[in-house]
């Protein structure tokens, strides 16, 4: 659950960011509906987003965090796979989300493209390492619910 609450946390503010008849924000629509689907089947439901200063962003630096993100998602749906709770399993619509075949080589290929010494990959970088903070910070967030809610910390 803290999981899936993270990355629809991050994946809300991303998708703010974008052009909503974007490519990048289609994908975060999709992310969001299928671990809302998840959220669901465990009967569980997100009362709070995450805080976020992040007023813009370059849109490659938002689509290296999505297509890099299915890729680690595709890894860690093995792990998905060999849980052993049902409700766990039940929530299947995240983990069954395939990365699209050509997406992460085209971002590659697109960041690439860009010279290394011109103030777009200067921007890139900045913007990606903003949204990397973006997860750390809901990570945080996330723990510090957790522990609240175990009584741990006040």
């Amino acid at each position: 659950v803290r999981f899936l609450s993270l990355h629809h946390r991050c994946s809300q503010v991303m998708r703010g960011l974008v052009a909503a008849d974007s490519q990048a924000w289609c994908s975060l629509s999709e992310m969001v509906h299928r671990i809302d689907a998840d959220l669901a089947s465990m009967g569980e439901s997100l009362e709070m987003g995450v805080a976020s200063e992040i007023q813009q962003s370059d849109s490659l630096a938002i689509e290296y965090v999505i297509e890099g993100s299915r890729l680690g998602s595709k890894v860690l749906r093995n792990r998905w796979l060999a849980a052993s709770d049902p409700v766990v399993l039940r929530a299947s619509a995240y983990f069954s989300l395939a990365p699209v075949p050509g997406r992460w080589r085209g971002v590659c290929d697109r960041l690439s493209n860009i010279p290394v010494e011109s103030a777009r990959a200067g921007a890139i970088v900045e913007d990606t390492k903003m949204l990397f903070a973006l997860f750390h910070a809901a990570a945080c967030e996330s723990a510090a619910e957790h522990l609240r809610d175990v009584g741990i910390a006040s």
